[in-house]
Order: C-alpha cells, then sequence, then structure tokens
C-alpha cells in the first residue's frame, strides 16, 4: 500500500526556469528538486519562466503579470484551483516579499501553515545605497507583520536575525543556511602559491562593495606577491574599471564575466584566498563554496562570515586597511591556516545541502 505524499505549495518571485540558460538560483532550483523526492511540489513562479524550460520532478506554474495586483489575484484563483483537486498541507514563501506576505495571507484564508524564508534583501536595510527592504516604513511594516504572523519563518543566519529583532521582529524564526553540493565543489588542500591566488565572486553592485575589495587588495599585493581574479558583472562595473587604472592594478587583477555555475569548482580550485566585502549578506553562497572547497575566508562581518568567525576572518564593513592588516598577519599563520581550513570544511559538510533539504522537510511534516 503506498503512502500519499504530503502536498507543498512553494511561492518564488523567480529563480528557476529563469535567467540565461535557465541558471535561476541554482542552489534553490536543487533545493526543489530534492524535496521533491520527499513531497508532491507546486511551485507558483510570480516571474515569467522561460520557455522550454521542463521542471524535474514538480510541478511549476507561471505568473507573468507585471500588475502586482494581478499577478497576486492570479496566484489565489491558481492556488484555489489547485488547493480544490487536492489540499495542500503547508506554503512555503521564499523571500518575505512579495512571496512570503501571499503564503501567510493564503494560509490564514485556506487554513494550512505557512513557512516564509527571509534571505537577504528582505532583512536589511542600507538606505546609503537604497537597498533593503527595511529601509522603508509601509515594506518593513509588511515585512515584518508576515514574519510574526508565519507559521514557521526561517533565515539564513544568525546575522538576519539580529537585523530582524532591531526592527521588531516578535518571532523567534529557525536559522537553515543554504548547505551546497560538495561533491561539486570538492576540497583541495593545497600550499599557499606564489603569486597568491585571490577570488571574488559576485555581482558588481554597491552592496558587494567592491571598492573596499580593491582598496584592501592594493594595500596587500604592495606586501605580498598576489594576484587577484574577480568574476561578476553589474551596475558598478564602470567604477570597478575606472578603480583598478586609479591604482594601477591592471597587472594584478584580471576580470571574468559570469561563469556556469559548474565552472566554479574550477575557479576555487585555482585559489588560495576567497575576499568578500559586503555591506550586507543574507548568507553568502560563495562563502559557503570557498570553504568547501578549501579556500580561505576574508571579509566583512556580515552574512555567513559573521556566523562563523571560526572559519573565516572579518572585520567592519569599509575598513579596507583592517582587512588587509589580517590578511596579511593571518596568511603568516601556518597552524592559523591549517586549523581554520579544517573546520570550514568540516561545517560545510555538516550543513551540506541534503542536510537543508531535510531541516526544511522536518517543517513540511510536523
Amino acid at each position: 500500500m503506498s503512502i500519499s505524499k504530503k502536498r507543498i505549495a512553494i511561492i518564488i518571485p523567480g529563480g528557476i526556469g529563469t535567467g540565461p540558460n535557465n541558471m535561476g538560483v541554482p542552489v534553490l532550483e536543487r533545493q526543489v528538486k530534492e524535496l521533491a523526492k520527499q513531497f508532491d511540489i507546486v511551485v507558483f513562479s510570480l516571474f515569467k519562466v522561460n520557455e522550454g524550460y521542463i521542471p524535474e520532478g514538480f510541478k511549476l506554474i507561471s505568473i507573468p503579470s507585471r500588475n502586482n495586483f494581478v499577478k497576486s489575484f492570479s496566484l489565489f484563483l491558481l492556488f484555489r484551483k489547485e488547493h480544490g483537486a487536492k489540499r495542500f498541507d503547508a506554503i512555503h514563501g521564499f523571500w518575505v516579499l512579495p512571496s512570503g506576505f501571499l503564503a501567510v495571507l493564503l494560509g490564514k484564508f485556506f487554513k494550512v501553515k505557512s513557512i516564509v524564508s527571509v534571505l537577504g534583501g528582505d532583512a536589511i536595510a542600507l538606505p546609503e545605497i537604497n537597498y533593503g527592504q527595511l529601509r522603508s516604513i509601509l515594506p518593513r511594516k509588511f515585512v515584518i507583520w508576515t514574519l510574526n504572523h508565519a507559521t514557521t519563518p526561517t533565515v539564513l543566519t544568525y546575522y538576519l536575525t539580529e537585523n530582524l529583532k532591531r526592527y521588531g521582529l516578535k518571532a523567534q524564526p529557525l536559522v537553515i543556511p543554504w548547505g551546497i553540493n560538495t561533491q561539486l565543489f570538492t576540497y583541495r588542500d593545497i600550499p599557499l602559491q606564489d603569486p597568491l591566488q585571490f577570488l571574488h565572486i559576485g555581482n558588481f553592485h554597491p552592496v558587494k562593495d567592491q571598492v573596499t575589495l580593491l582598496l584592501a587588495f592594493d594595500i596587500i599585493r604592495k606586501k605580498i606577491n598576489a594576484h587577484l581574479t574577480i568574476i561578476g558583472t553589474g551596475t558598478s562595473e564602470k567604477q570597478i574599471h575606472n578603480l583598478i587604472e586609479t591604482l594601477k592594478l591592471q597587472e594584478h587583477v584580471t576580470l571574468v564575466k559570469p561563469v556556469a555555475y559548474e565552472q566554479l569548482p574550477e575557479f576555487y580550485h585555482r585559489a588560495d584566498v576567497l575576499l568578500h566585502t559586503s555591506l550586507s549578506e543574507g548568507q553568502c553562497e560563495v562563502v559557503t563554496e570557498a570553504m568547501s572547497a578549501g579556500v580561505l575566508v576574508f571579509g566583512t562581518a556580515v552574512g555567513l562570515m559573521f556566523d562563523l568567525p571560526q572559519c573565516c576572518s572579518t572585520v567592519a564593513v569599509k575598513d579596507y586597511e583592517a582587512l588587509a592588516k589580517i590578511v596579511i598577519e593571518k596568511l603568516a599563520d601556518k597552524d592559523y591556516i591549517d586549523q581554520t581550513k579544517i573546520l570550514a570544511r568540516n561545517w560545510t559538510h555538516q550543513h551540506d545541502i541534503q542536510w537543508t533539504v531535510q531541516q526544511t522537510a522536518t517543517i513540511y511534516l510536523h
């Protein structure tokens, strides 16, 4: 006698079957595929899905309207239809606005438990760069209301929880970082190279603060023979090019356009250090990937770097001089290098993608 799988509705703003080559958000898609092995999953995407994309193991419903009211009403009708055909046991919204907010409303209306996952910009306020949903009063009220009324709110890091508490969060969210595929980002313990190979991966955007990255690296390379590879593209690209020229770093920095997710391990395996200088992060998957691959992590105390001081060396945001100093000091300490690599690798293996999936599955089941 077969046991019926619990039925789960997932609401996302996009990230599955979107972008060039359907890349979307790889870790999100992988989680949904893994969850679909245990549950009957229906994903409602609030963004147009690429034509020709075929979901593996789950149902994907696209709601492409650009009008927020039309989109929300369409979601209600489509959800009611699916729920009428076979009742959902839970609704999971990824990112608070709008997905999590809509998940809570649907949960209350249809009397289904709701899960809301906070993933980054939905728990941040950086008015100086016009970033984060907490910087304005109305979105902030919606975020806090949603999390306080969800059956189970979750966050990627304690860093996000601390931010949210400062803005009035009363609920105690579960901290569930997104694990990665450690079989893809395999561990390699190689001696430090000459020149030392630094790596940075991130969108060229003010929140990633590549200005601090380059200012810190300029100090480092004057003390240590070093080369920096930067993988990314985005709105700050011209500013980054100009700063590289101003600092005369052309021979010391290589810029690489974004590569396929499966090609990233090649870059980690050639690197000694990941240098990451964001003003804020939800978690920062590149930090997790680097730790898994045996790459030392230095950066600012945000996201996972805030949560794991035993695995990463960090300074306050924008403090490029302190960052350069700590990099130079720690790279001369073999015991630090050996111990940190082991701790970082162990954490990523204990919190891999299967661990994350199981934590989420436990919420669905109870």
